[in-house]
């Protein structure tokens, strides 16, 4: 298959704000290449992301394209309180952060902060960065709720700038009060994955999922990669997610600039190795949120990231607040497809020793090098939890993967999975009408074409709880 036939494999996740709220600037999205949409719970309120996540139904109802929907959680972030005007800070000078939020802040002498326990986490000598990383403060002093500073790179401050600690080990839990409340809320409104803020150790992981046992409903968590205590127990929490996000906002201002893009190849490598999905996020066509065409250092980050291996790339203010939201997808998509040179190898390296032992990835390891010696035009896996087609998805087949499953919610949790075509076919009883479903709906849409030959993956009895355990091969009738 050449590239300019050939399906884009690396998914897109948009951002839906205010320049995309429209169902018809969604629908675009969509058709411009859109797989998944973010909803950021930093912003909005449930009133709104309702009616938002409403929208992206009727618009995924009208183009006919499943979309899953990532609810992406505020975290614990530490901001600025309210400040009567913007203040300048100038090198040297000394500065006060109160651990209380109750007051206006008037002039660099005591400025309002939202986190009560800041003055018992900060040492003296430990850096602390104010919006966004552009000013720098170190610590001379800590009393009572307050903390002395002095400032090393100076800048202009205002209400609400966020606070970030590169260094302290934080008291505060990764699952704030409001993320509770918001989780439950998302799980009600039908998400199909969550984003972990601020994930700091394999632990978080487990406390956001104990909460939604007792929600009623588990869905995927994707753990965001922004904190240097999560690079430090990188492994530990990619073993306990679903997935990662390379959240390089807040992980290039906590930790040196030159050591994100290493840290971005290595967290893809060991998420990929253990069958894991993987995001490459921050400011990838933010040249875009005011003029229609990408600098040429983002078409080379957007390639890397393909290079570098991740199943998707995401937009936030391109799509959310940007003047050109629909362009910012159609321009991802060209260059994701450019990139994908085709020739890609098939197989991983090394797989988590905890993969290699399992039904599944025998399976999609079998699936896949018969496809590959064969050249079968696709590998249909039928699925209940997916896994399957994510695992065929590591292997990075050169040709499509078509998961096949019976519900919604199925079929929109695979359209995060590299090079996989979610398809929702009827259930099926028995491997026959499997066959003949698959081969239904892909012709009917023009995915395959007949005397094409297929790999078949699935299972006998076909019951959830069933590991995959049957592949076979097919050929599509010439009739």
């Amino acid at each position: 298959m050449d590239a300019e036939s050939r399906p884009r494999r690396t998914k897109i996740v948009g951002t839906i704000g205010p320049s995309s709220f429209a169902q018809g600037v969604i629908e675009d999205m969509i058709r411009a290449g859109l797989d998944v949409a973010r909803l950021n719970f930093s912003h909005g309120t449930h009133d709104g992301h309702r009616k938002v996540a409403e929208t992206i139904r009727r618009a995924e109802a009208a183009t006919g394209k499943p979309i899953a929907i990532m609810q992406d959680l505020q975290g614990p972030k530490i901001r600025l309180g309210k400040l009567v005007a913007p203040i300048t800070l100038a090198p040297g000078d000394e500065v006060v952060l109160s651990g209380l939020n109750d007051f206006v802040g008037e002039d660099a002498r005591r400025l309002p902060t939202t986190y009560e326990s800041l003055p018992y986490d900060v040492q003296i000598g430990e850096r602390i960065l104010l919006a966004d990383g552009r000013l720098e403060l170190s610590v001379v002093g800590v009393r009572d709720t307050e903390v002395a500073c002095k400032v090393e790179v100076g800048g202009v401050i205002s209400s609400s700038k966020g606070i970030n600690l590169p260094g302290t080990r934080t008291s505060i839990p990764s699952l704030t009060d409001r993320d509770i409340e918001d989780l439950k809320f998302g799980l009600q409104l039908g998400v199909d994955y969550v984003a972990l803020s601020f994930v700091r150790s394999p632990h978080d992981l487990t406390i956001i999922r104990d909460h939604m046992r007792r929600m009623g409903r588990i869905i995927p968590v994707i753990s965001k990669i922004e904190k240097p205590q999560a690079v430090e127990f990188l492994e530990g929490i990619i073993d306990a997610s679903d997935g990662i996000m390379v959240a390089r906002g807040d992980l290039g201002v906590e930790l040196p600039p030159e050591q994100v893009p290493t840290i971005q190849r290595r967290a893809i490598r060991m998420a990929r190795e253990r069958g894991k999905l993987t995001i490459v996020a921050t400011q990838m066509l933010m040249s875009m949120t005011k003029h229609p065409r990408p600098t040429h250092a983002e078409v080379s980050d957007v390639a890397n990231a393909v290079c570098d291996g991740t199943d998707a790339v995401m937009l936030s203010d391109e799509t959310a607040s940007g003047d050109y939201p629909v362009k910012s997808i159609e321009v991802m998509s060209a260059l994701v497809a450019s990139a994908e040179t085709g020739d890609e190898p098939y197989e991983v390296p090394a797989f988590a020793e905890s993969l290699r032992k399992s039904h599944a990835w025998a399976i999609s390891r079998a699936a896949v090098v018969t496809a590959h010696e064969l050249g079968a035009a696709a590998i249909v896996s039928y699925t209940h939890r997916g896994l399957g087609p994510r695992l065929m998805a590591n292997w990075r087949p050169r040709c499509q993967i078509l998961g096949c499953a019976t519900t919604d919610e199925e079929v929109r949790r695979m359209t995060f999975y590299w090079g996989v075509r979610p398809l929702r076919i009827a259930p099926p009883s028995s491997i026959e009408s499997l066959v003949t479903a698959a081969e239904s709906v892909t012709l009917d849409r023009g995915i395959l074409k007949r005397g094409e030959t297929i790999v078949i993956t699935s299972k006998m009895p076909l019951i959830e709880n069933q590991a995959t355990n049957i592949l076979k091969l097919h050929t599509i009738a010439n009739r």
